[in-house]
């Protein structure tokens, strides 16, 4: 069996985290850890060490912009990829940049667990 990877979820959806959650845990190849406040991942992620991180933008107080450069500026979290999951990039958006866009890995939200799945694989290789 496969080695399990721990994947962080940062972001303000509770429901969507749960939905997540259930989601890539059901797969035995993920175990999940999270935080609704985009000002506790610094300390989740150094206490985790996951080996992803699932950040949405669009968070009250600090958004996964400030997220990703609060955790860039850790020797410890710097290296941790960051893959931007949001409602403000369509599907289509995703598919046709190659889920790079403005230079930062991304998901849309309105895409599949399985799509979601495949650009989490690629990130954790």
């Amino acid at each position: 069996m496969a080695e399990v990877k721990k994947i962080m979820i940062v972001d303000d959806d509770a429901d969507l985290i749960n939905l997540l959650k259930t989601k890539l845990e059901k797969t035995e190849r993920y175990k999940v850890v999270y935080t609704t406040e985009g000002a506790e991942a610094q300390k989740l992620a150094q206490r985790e060490s996951p080996d992803l991180i699932i950040c949405d933008i669009d968070m009250p107080e600090m958004d996964g912009g400030e997220v990703e450069r609060a955790l860039s500026e850790k020797e410890q979290t710097r290296n941790i990829p960051v893959l931007f999951h949001s409602s403000l990039v369509s599907k289509s958006d995703v598919e046709s940049s190659g889920g790079i866009i403005g230079g930062k890995q991304m998901a849309s939200k309105s895409g599949n667990i399985k799509e979601l799945i495949i650009r989490i694989e690629s990130l954790i290789k």
